[in-house]
């Protein structure tokens, strides 16, 4: 088991619902609710508030890229009788369920992400920190 593996395969990972670190499928006590870290090797899901607003952010923009390839798509097959109150309900549908559907997804997806671009600036843990105080201030 790598610690970081290559980005390719933590989305592979991720859009099968795994962990991206390891490979492990038991992220998800129920659909919507996700466990706090890996049953397999401990890698903890959420790192500080707001983490998730990168899932957050890919669940919008599947959703929306859905509903637009939805709504083109009636209007390019039906043109031009284009039943519009159709699509409004085919769209408000897809804006409904997508995202539930999806929303595991997501969470995996942005994990999977954050993780490869965290590996190049996370600062290696032996460097020693320096604070530099003010002794203007005191």
């Amino acid at each position: 088991m790598s610690e970081h593996p290559s980005l390719f395969t933590g989305l592979t990972r991720a859009a099968t619902l795994a962990c991206p670190r390891c490979g492990s499928r038991r992220l998800f006590r129920r659909w919507l609710i996700m466990e706090e870290e890996c049953p397999s090797c401990g890698l903890r899901f959420e790192q500080s508030d707001g983490y998730w607003l990168g899932s957050v952010a890919i669940n919008l923009g599947v959703t929306e890229a859905i509903f637009l390839v939805v709504f083109v798509l009636g209007m390019v097959l039906t043109w031009p009788d284009v039943p519009w109150t159709g699509l409004l309900v085919a769209g408000v549908a897809v804006s409904i369920i997508l995202p539930l559907f999806f929303h595991p997804f997501s969470r995996t997806l942005w994990i999977a992400t954050e993780r490869h671009v965290s590996r190049w600036t996370e600062t290696p843990r032996s460097a020693p920190v320096r604070v530099i105080t003010d002794p203007d201030r005191e």
